[in-house]
């Protein structure tokens, strides 16, 4: 029976994973149920996964399995199974059901037949580049019939094109001669494609021969910035560039200077390979075509302004350090998020961000009505101030200076100059409901308005996730490369105070990881290249003399912990213990040199735990999803917005993985789905059937039980209840019989979540006599809204009449008139 209050309660109870997460439905993308099959780790047969959604009800949901026309597997609870009779052509349907009753059939899916899946993709021709000269990493070259090169795949992103729930896929190909910022060198062009997940080629960008290739330059964001359901992609262009139609995206403009530009053609970089010259523009691209659908200026330009052909002038160094527009090199260090700084009601922004190790400029973008608007600049020139311009709808800027906080750490820069890291990161940590801009050792509030600084300076990597669960609020773990006092430091994300500090004095800090690998640690672990310990967020004490690895953290077993990822090799913590164990090594390649990243991570597919995807050098994509088992179910990842923002800035010039904005392990609670599920109603004499429903749980055997009298008997029930039966699929234990006295029965029940941890749940059984006052309900009854409802516990219902309650005793109440009522 379904009624309102049984929905309500279940409602309540669902959102705790949901209200962990804090994620908004509205900020929840469309997807559909995701599911794979991947060949088990051994042996015969298929590992079958999908997506449990953010906006599923926990309490309610479950799912039949489908092999080709045959429903193999009913009421299941978690989302995945091994089907031993599975084959290589096989293949499934996920039918999603709300209380026992079919809503959704998801679209058949072919089993991949390995452990991976592989996607052709159409490589970009091998070139060679101008005549040049060039002095890279102090080395002289010299190339007067030019250089060869070759392209390889390299950081990724994924959005919805189409609005079918599906992600695409998108693809920046590297060639091979493409340098770091600080090298000299002509590289060749840089190419963005699209393929859909079958490998069907959707379009070709070519940003053309003015922007360079390398890390730093390109960071292209993919999300859907109009709310039409369909993604974008967003990505700095210049003379040259070229849309999926093969059109040169200045034609996609407004502004009559970049419109009329007649250089499209020309060739501007130098015969150092830098480009110093020429305008610089961003387009929005639509997501299904390649089209070019709205180009402008990019804010600033080289010289710190807004529009032209600047030939760069302005020294981005400090200290003596000459970075004028010859060398290139801090100017032209770029960085890119998509951040909700509207709040969830509000489309998000795409916010791009030139500069770091010195100016840092923060430019927030909005598309709507089919052009780009912009939103805010934020210009930090100095270490002690800052400007902030804000733009109407009609573009028009208003720009307020504001003066520096001091900085958190008692030293360093006290605004976002000099304060940046090689990445970032996007959340609401202050809980106004808008999206922040974490920039490393300093952040930003939705405004454009500098929260803090903790003065630390520059970094290589953050990490930004609830280290210390029992903290309000989100933490950030940074490592430094300043040669400062201290090589890392955690820091409260919403105010820049320090929690804990340390490591060797003087030295590049170059790596570092922050994740929740120890099951019997509360809170993350963190560890740096510089420092040889783990240490607890918490506590900031050493719980290990030795740390694994310094790359990716991931999910992928199955249990509440997370995993190392570090090229293609997965690693799993030993807790307790520390050390690392071999999980996985996975074929394929990796990307961006000593970085040794994957071309993404992210949970694209299946249940929970996050796909890898690593390329062959050349042409293919090898797309990796976990064939581990795990009775933990959870909504997407990509329903976690922290997480979300997280795939939006990973292919930000030093990779770094996304994390989740909740604690895991608080979210898993195992025991029962509903309060509903505690309270039984039966009546002496009778037979009775009662479903009792559970979260998390890989085992439950029956303890004890108390009768009214208050009797225990342990391991087996009186003779007046049957033995209850828990299924395994369902996660329901099954409680009959026939009980002889009226008052409580209390069943209590030992339970092993997934990670053989044990506890102990009760269950209340409530007996009533029905030959004492009990009567049949009336429709005055039902309607009149002067009563006051109990149930048999004696907990005051919140409906005014009885209408729609669920089956069982109440107690009507009507001045100091009262009655006992069955609804059945």
């Amino acid at each position: 029976m379904t009624s309102r209050l049984y929905t309500m309660a279940l409602l309540a109870f669902a959102t705790l994973t949901a209200n962990a997460q804090n994620t908004p439905e509205s900020q929840m993308e469309k997807l559909d149920r995701g599911v794979v099959a991947v060949k088990v780790a051994s042996g015969s047969g298929n590992f079958v996964s999908w997506r449990l959604l953010g906006t599923d009800d926990e309490a309610t949901t479950t799912f039949d399995l489908m092999r080709n026309q045959t429903v193999i597997a009913r009421n299941i609870y978690a989302t995945n199974y091994t089907d031993k009779q599975g084959s290589n052509s096989s293949t499934y349907r996920v039918v999603t059901k709300v209380n026992g009753e079919p809503v959704d059939t998801s679209l058949a899916v072919k089993a991949w037949g390995a452990a991976y899946k592989t996607i052709q993709l159409s490589q970009p021709a091998a070139g060679k580049t101008k005549a040049y000269s060039a002095t890279i990493d102090k080395v002289e070259y010299n190339y007067p019939d030019g250089q060869d090169y070759t392209y390889s795949p390299n950081d990724m992103s994924v959005g919805d094109v189409d609005g079918d729930g599906e992600y695409e896929l998108f693809v920046k190909w590297d060639p091979s001669n493409s340098k770091d910022n600080s090298q000299d060198g002509v590289t060749g062009n840089v190419f963005i494609d699209c393929y859909k997940q079958d490998g069907t080629m959707l379009w070709r960008i070519d940003l053309g021969k003015n922007i360079r290739a390398g890390a730093h330059y390109t960071q292209f964001q993919v999300y859907d910035y109009d709310g039409d359901g369909k993604a974008e992609l967003m990505c700095k262009t210049g003379p040259g560039s070229k849309d999926g139609n093969g059109d040169y995206v200045s034609e996609a403009a407004t502004d009559n200077d970049i419109k009329s530009v007649t250089n499209n053609g020309s060739d501007l970089v130098t015969s150092r390979g830098r480009i110093t010259s020429g305008q610089e523009w961003l387009t929005v691209f639509n997501g299904m075509t390649g089209k070019a659908i709205h180009t402008i200026f990019y804010n600033p330009n080289r010289n710190m302004q807004y529009g032209g052909a600047a030939n760069g002038s302005v020294n981005w160094g400090t200290n003596g350090k000459n970075d004028t527009g010859s060398y290139g090199n801090r100017g032209e260090r770029y960085l890119a998020t998509t951040a909700y700084l509207g709040g969830p009601d509000q489309n998000p922004s795409a916010v791009f961000c030139r500069g770091y190790y010195t100016y840092a400029f923060i430019w927030a973008v909005d598309f709507y009505d089919q052009q780009l608007h912009q939103r805010w600049l934020s210009s930090h020139k100095t270490d002690s101030g800052y400007e902030v311009t804000t733009f109407d709808a009609t573009g028009k800027g208003s720009t307020s200076s504001y003066s520096a906080k001091s900085a958190t750490s008692g030293s360093g820069s006290k605004t976002m100059f000099g304060n940046g890291n090689h990445n970032l990161s996007t959340a609401d940590v202050d809980g106004d409901g808008c999206d922040e801009i974490l920039w490393g050792s300093a952040a930003l509030d939705h405004n454009g308005k500098l929260l803090y600084a903790t003065g630390f300076g520059h970094g290589d990597a953050i990490h930004l996730a609830d280290h210390c669960p029992d903290r309000p609020g989100l933490e950030l773990f940074q490592v430094h490369e300043e040669k400062g006092t201290y090589a890392w430091d955690l820091h409260d994300a919403a105010t820049g105070a320090i929690i804990h500090k340390g490591g060797p004095e003087g030295v590049d800090n170059g790596r570092g990881l922050a994740g929740q690998f120890d099951a019997t640690v509360r809170g993350s672990l963190f560890w740096s290249s510089s420092d040889g310990s783990a240490r607890s967020a918490v506590t900031g004490d050493v719980v290990s003399e030795s740390h694994g690895t310094t790359n990716f953290r991931i999910f992928w077993d199955g249990d509440l912990q997370e995993e190392l990822l570090d090229g293609n090799k997965v690693d799993k913590w030993k807790s307790g213990t520390g050390g690392t164990s071999r999980l996985a090594t996975l074929s394929g390649s990796t990307c961006n040199s000593t970085k040794n990243t994957p071309n993404l991570q992210a949970d694209i597919l299946g249940d929970w735990r996050e796909e890898v995807i690593l390329h062959n050098g050349s042409d293919k994509l090898y797309i990796y999803s976990s064939n581990i088992e795990t009775g933990y179910r959870m909504p997407t990842l990509m329903h976690d917005h922290v997480y979300r923002m997280g795939i939006t800035w990973q292919n930000s010039a030093y990779n770094q993985p996304p994390h989740l904005g909740y604690y895991l392990p608080d979210a898993m609670t195992p025991g029962f789905r509903t309060q509903e599920d505690t309270l039984a109603n039966a009546f002496m004499n009778e037979q009775f059937e009662f479903t009792c429903h559970l979260r998390f749980i890989k085992k439950c055997v029956f303890k004890s039980i108390t009768d009214p009298q208050g009797n225990e008997t342990k391991y087996f029930p009186p003779t007046e209840f049957d033995y209850p039966i828990f299924d395994d699929v369902s996660k329901t234990v099954l409680i009959s019989g026939t009980p002889t006295m009226e008052g409580d029965y209390t069943m209590s029940f030992t339970i092993t979540d997934f990670n053989n941890n044990e506890s102990v749940i009760t269950l209340t059984i409530h007996v009533n006599n029905r030959s004492t006052g009990i009567e049949e309900i009336n429709s005055e009854m039902m309607a009149n809204s002067q009563q006051t409802i109990y149930d048999a516990a004696g907990r005051m219902m919140t409906q005014q009449t009885l209408k729609n309650l669920p089956k069982g005793l109440y107690i009507i109440k009507n001045g100091n008139k009262s009655k006992k009522v069955m609804v059945e």
